[in-house]
């Protein structure tokens, strides 16, 4: 008869842990520990056991250290069938001085810091959420009849009130309104379809006769624009003007004699005009408009010093 095989149980940890015996296992050298899995500082010695990767007290620090009886599973994770560490009781080998330790500590947290403030900050992508188009933007989609008998069918398909296994306390059938909704809708549509394709053929021979028309005015409206080319061009040479001061001399059909305002040439000639200023003289009042003259206060100045007084005391002639 086989012996029933009774699962290892822990015994109670004792509060505090005074014994003799010593884990076979080779000691714990601390100077081969990394700084952030140990902590000497004094009456807190702590360091992550090598078999369980727990945080263990050590005990006897001041004269042999030891790593306390401990569990596989970390103090606060509690559990119905605990198992002792096999590192309980193991020698550890403190070779490393408190300040060594603490200065180490120090500056692992710096360089971390540091190389922490230089990495960039991943940046997660905000997903884009395209706007709802506007009741303007929408494409009404005309509903067909086949469309609506194949919705009624599936709905029939999955209603129970259209079954007729709905029934309400009384025991009576409960109608359903979203099938008599279908329903209407159906029938409604399957009676105006004839008048529908009437409408959309009116407006398919429509669209295509328009066609035909503008296939036919285009040349003839071409030949129309390419006659009247020539008189918009000359009309459009006619409407140039050179603007005061220097005449540009190069450039095809460039006027070469000045540009005056209707008004300057309807008047009559009266003779030289002389700048009431500076003295300046014109042979005649075509020229003095194409250079640039004006009135003040009802005296002739020349483009020059007529630049002194304020633009609404200025009328041109």
């Amino acid at each position: 008869m086989a012996t029933p095989t009774v699962e290892p149980k822990a015994r109670k940890r004792r509060r505090k842990t005074r014994t003799k015996t010593v884990s076979p296992l080779p000691a714990i050298i601390a100077s081969e520990i990394k700084t952030s899995e140990i902590n000497l500082t004094p009456g807190k010695e702590h360091v992550v056991c090598p078999a369980c990767k727990c945080w263990t007290p050590i005990t006897g620090v001041l004269s042999k250290p030891l790593l306390v009886p401990h569990h596989t599973t970390p103090y606060h994770d509690r559990t119905t069938t605990p198992r002792r560490c096999s590192s309980s009781n193991r020698r550890i080998v403190l070779n490393t001085e408190v300040e060594a330790w603490q200065e180490q500590l120090v500056e692992r947290t710096e360089v971390s810091s540091t190389v922490a403030s230089r990495r960039a900050t991943k940046v997660l992508p905000k997903p884009k959420a395209h706007p709802a188009p506007a009741a303007s933007q929408l494409t009404p989609v005309p509903l067909s009849a086949e469309q609506v008998r194949k919705a009624f069918r599936r709905h029939q398909e999955r209603c129970l009130a259209c079954k007729g296994e709905a029934t309400d306390r009384a025991g009576q059938t409960l109608p359903c309104r979203d099938g008599e909704r279908l329903a209407v809708t159906f029938l409604r549509l399957v009676r105006q379809e004839p008048k529908r394709l009437a409408i959309r053929e009116f407006f398919a021979r429509e669209r295509r006769r328009f066609d035909r028309e503008y296939a036919v005015a285009a040349p003839k409206r071409e030949a129309g624009w390419a006659a009247v080319l020539p008189a918009v061009q000359t009309a459009d040479q006619s409407r140039r003007t050179v603007p005061q001061g220097a005449q540009p001399a190069e450039g095809p059909e460039v006027p070469l004699d000045h540009m005056v305002p209707r008004q300057a040439a309807e008047r009559p000639e009266q003779g030289p005009l002389k700048c009431a200023h500076c003295g300046t003289t014109e042979s005649s009042l075509t020229s003095a408009v194409a250079a640039g003259w004006c009135r003040i206060t009802r005296r002739s100045h020349c483009g020059r010093c007529a630049e002194r007084f304020p633009a609404w005391t200025r009328i041109p002639f």
